[in-house]
């Protein structure tokens, strides 16, 4: 226990140094220690490489079946994988979700209609096993962060990507400092990645909104100098406008990556910001029909 408390501590600190790679192994390896969830790790939805997901459950059983979360990493669609967010899953299933951490194929290999295709399929993989895991397949959260943010907002706005991989639409969209209205694009890698150019509308997730969208909890720290907040603040703007529920944090002196810090161990618990997250996944808002 002394040990588990100075690793805490130690952990704490590190945090508040803002270092996001530092900030995921530290958080991380406060959970390894956490006995109030299991892990399937690796499992398949597709045949290549980068198509395995984790998942994660709570070790007591829910009376009825669970939300079930699929939380997609970020990585400027280029880097990140599944394990480097081993601690949200697990505070998520300790806190009673169902949690699915997919990897998907990365630039240069594939373009931005790879990875969302990926993503789609992942979440047809989670429902059609939820009710065997506990989970609600007409209850499912998709969630991400950065690059993840964006994606998991198309799949959730424009019902293409799901209805093309089988899947049912899902019940809410949660953001974490995601780019969702970013044109135009400056970047060479980016400019390949999510072009040519008459693909760029498709790419931008504000572009699906309408009276029919899911309602959204968004973040984004102030301090955030990697997405612009006229990101968030402009999804937010197309869903109020479309008559949609949305939930709006901002964090005055966070950056991007700092904006993660709620979910490890040793901020989440009483923080007000993930126990407002709590509330969303287990009871999403209904649509607010359109003035």
């Amino acid at each position: 226990m002394r040990t588990l408390l100075a690793v805490l501590a130690l952990a704490a600190s590190v945090l508040a140094s803002g270092c996001t790679s530092i900030l995921l192994g530290v958080a991380n390896g406060a959970d390894i220690a956490n006995g109030a969830y299991s892990r399937e790790a690796s499992q398949a939805y597709g045949a290549d490489a980068r198509q395995t997901l984790d998942i994660y459950r709570p070790r007591a059983p829910g009376a009825k079946p669970l939300p079930l979360v699929v939380f997609v990493h970020g990585g400027r669609w280029s880097s990140g994988s599944k394990e480097e967010y081993r601690f949200v899953a697990a505070g998520l299933a300790s806190r009673g979700a169902v949690v699915v951490v997919p990897n998907y194929r990365l630039y240069p290999t594939v373009r931005m209609a790879e990875a969302a295709d990926d993503l789609a399929h992942a979440v047809a993989y989670a429902q059609e096993r939820a009710l065997a895991l506990g989970a609600d397949p007409g209850h499912v959260v998709l969630m991400g962060h950065s690059a993840g943010a964006q994606l998991a907002a198309l799949v959730a706005y424009d019902g293409r990507w799901l209805k093309g991989a089988g899947a049912r639409p899902v019940r809410a969209f949660a953001g974490f400092a995601g780019p969702y209205d970013f044109l135009p694009l400056t970047d060479a890698d980016l400019i390949d990645y999510f072009g040519p150019p008459e693909h760029y509308p498709a790419t931008q997730p504000v572009n699906f909104v309408d009276r029919s969208s899911v309602p959204a909890f968004l973040v984004q720290g102030l301090a955030d100098r990697t997405v612009a907040l006229r990101n968030t603040n402009s999804l937010a703007a197309h869903l109020k406008e479309a008559g949609v529920a949305v939930e709006v944090r901002l964090l005055p002196g966070e950056d991007h990556g700092g904006v993660l810090k709620r979910f490890a161990r040793f901020y989440r618990s009483g923080e007000p910001v993930y126990e407002a997250l709590i509330r969303f996944i287990a009871e999403p808002p209904a649509r607010v029909a359109a003035r």
